[in-house]
């Protein structure tokens, strides 16, 4: 019998129109289980204490306990610190680029759009039991692609020419050096010498640990 695992999953939102949403999006997935439910950070740092998730679906505003403002950022970096392990998706309204970068250079694992379909936030939940440490919403990834890929997350990745990026986003994507060659108009001598350069430059020695470094900077999604 093939038994898919059950992701634990807590949603926060201060609006209980919006819980209700996601509890019934998110229970038609037998791979997902709602354990939490609250309406502002503080709680969810308290509920995850008691009953640790491996998925937290947060707003990015929420007002705290004792005050009308929050501060999201100080949120995620308590579940960032509290619970390092767990995936953070934040579910929001808002649409500011610079604070959903920083929101990724924090760690967080998505930022989807409340004006998203509901879909995109059930890939990113399934996403968290892929090999990658990222995932990009549909409508921003080639915006969020660039930036990280030009050194909003990951610094190494600027030091990479053009020509050397695309060889490895390419290789990353499953192409062999001689497709890449035939793709790209290149000898297979040009090809390997900018994947080398690459790997070296990256601080990489295995093709399995560029890989690896590809999808968790995001430079592949």
């Amino acid at each position: 019998m093939n038994l898919k695992k059950v992701l634990h999953v807590a949603i926060a939102d201060d609006h209980p129109i919006v819980l209700g949403a996601l509890r019934g999006e998110l229970a038609r997935l037998p791979e997902i289980r709602i354990d939490l439910e609250v309406e502002n950070g503080d709680a969810l740092i308290s509920a995850l204490k008691r009953s640790p998730c491996e998925i937290v679906i947060t707003d990015f505003a929420m007002p705290a306990d004792d005050s009308d403002e929050s501060d999201g950022f100080a949120l995620v970096k308590r579940l960032k610190t509290e619970h390092p392990s767990t995936k953070v998706i934040v579910y929001t309204a808002m649409n500011n680029g610079a604070v959903i970068r920083r929101l990724y250079r924090m760690g967080v694992f998505a930022v989807i759009n409340k004006r998203e379909k509901t879909d995109e936030l059930i890939n990113a939940c399934l996403a968290t039991q892929s090999s990658k440490q990222l995932y990009f919403p549909v409508s921003l990834r080639g915006e969020l692609e660039m930036s990280w890929a030009q050194g909003e997350g990951f610094g190494l990745v600027r030091e990479l020419t053009q020509s050397e990026l695309e060889v490895v986003r390419l290789f990353v994507e499953g192409q062999s050096l001689g497709e890449i060659c035939v793709r790209l108009s290149r000898t297979p001598s040009t090809i390997s010498t900018h994947k080398n350069n690459a790997m070296r430059k990256l601080g990489l020695s295995t093709d399995a640990e560029l890989i690896k470094y590809a999808y968790s900077t995001g430079m592949i999604n």
